[in-house]
């Protein structure tokens, strides 16, 4: 159907003007507006609408926590928390499996399932698709570890291709080890439909908190290590594994300071919280390791957020902290904290911190099966 015959079906308004309205709207309402009729089921279906769309829609970031307990009857109940309104819940019940959420690119999430060791899941919770992976021929990584400590996990997601990697990785190790140092993963390429494996030397360790903050940019996913030295980072178009240095500025100001790995406006950002201060550093160069400062807030005026809140998302308007029940927001223009959505509907029967399984999230109509 060409643009005339949509136009002469929608109505009267000139069709660059629809598209201009509804490209605006946030990706939720746009799902229910494509049984509007054939037409703008078509229109909002089209690849450059849904790219256009992603332009306005990426600018507002949201936070997507999940109750970390599976056993917990609402663990399919995603909550998405933004900076001004209030917050809303998605159902993750699309899915036939009991999942859990563990990493975020542009709008689509990768899940693992908790009852089947080894299989894994992309989807969009906006549009509810998904699709599922086929397993690799390793056995899990978490077979000879506790069950708490999971794979490393990276997603990262290609708005303009439509294309996918994700990125499983960690030690094996032997029985009754407590660290292995054959560092193996397997990425899997959406556009072959197959997994590669990899082997890596390395002899570090990753908290929870690492494992969790998976940030990527054109072509590689980063995760900052349990030393707060470097980064380590996959680079998916020539699949090789390296490392880079964190700013001399953190390294040299290590003891009492908290370091977090978070996304910058597409460019790898890390946080460092240090004597009241919380400072942001991008990357600038990865090949020279350069690195500058993007600003430094000073934390006082939030009392005891200061020593539990993490930062879990941010851009260039705004920084999440997330601590136990409250996610703060703070608006680098005005320069103000305020809490951002309810409080109460925080996961409020668990007993882990809303940082336990929060991720960064841009709505997004893109599909997941393509």
């Amino acid at each position: 159907m060409d643009d005339s015959t949509i136009n002469s079906q929608i109505g009267f308004l000139p069709l660059d003007l629809i598209i201009q309205i509804l490209s605006r709207l946030p990706s939720k309402s746009l799902v229910k507006f494509k049984s509007v009729c054939k037409s703008w089921y078509l229109l909002i279906s089209s690849t450059h609408f849904t790219q256009l769309h992603f332009r306005f829609s990426s600018q507002t970031l949201q936070l997507v926590i999940q109750p970390p307990d599976p056993t917990d009857p609402n663990s399919e109940k995603l909550l998405f928390i933004d900076s001004s309104t209030p917050s809303s819940n998605l159902s993750l019940n699309f899915v036939d499996d009991c999942i859990k959420v563990r990493a975020s690119s542009n709008g689509i999430l990768c899940c693992s399932s908790v009852k089947n060791k080894g299989v894994y899941y992309v989807c969009n919770p906006i549009t509810r698709e998904y699709r599922i992976l086929p397993r690799t021929r390793d056995r899990p990584f978490t077979r000879t570890q506790p069950f708490y400590e999971a794979t490393l996990v990276g997603l990262c997601f290609n708005p303009i291709s439509f294309k996918f990697t994700v990125v499983l990785a960690g030690f094996y190790r032997s029985f009754g080890q407590f660290r292995g140092n054959q560092f193996v993963s397997n990425v899997f390429y959406s556009e072959t439909n197959s997994w590669k494996r990899f082997e890596f030397p390395l002899i570090d360790e990753f908290t929870h908190m690492n494992r969790n903050q998976a940030v990527h940019d054109n072509c590689s996913i980063y995760w900052l290590t349990q030393s707060c030295t470097h980064l380590l980072y996959f680079d998916c178009e020539i699949e090789n594994w390296g490392k880079i240095a964190l700013p001399g500025e953190i390294l040299g100001t290590q003891n009492g300071s908290r370091v977090y790995l978070l996304e910058y406006e597409g460019h790898v950002s890390v946080i460092q919280i240090s004597q009241g201060v919380m400072s942001t550093f991008v990357m600038k160069d990865r090949n020279l390791e350069k690195w500058y400062l993007l600003d430094q807030v000073k934390l006082n005026c939030i009392g005891c957020f200061a020593n539990s809140g993490i930062p879990v998302g941010q851009n260039k308007c705004f920084v999440f902290l997330a601590a136990q029940r409250n996610v703060l927001a703070y608006d680098r223009r005005s320069r103000v904290w305020k809490e951002a959505g309810s409080s109460s509907r925080c996961c409020s029967g668990s007993m882990y911190p809303l940082w336990f399984s929060a991720f960064p999230f841009k709505g997004s109509l893109f599909p997941c099966k393509f």
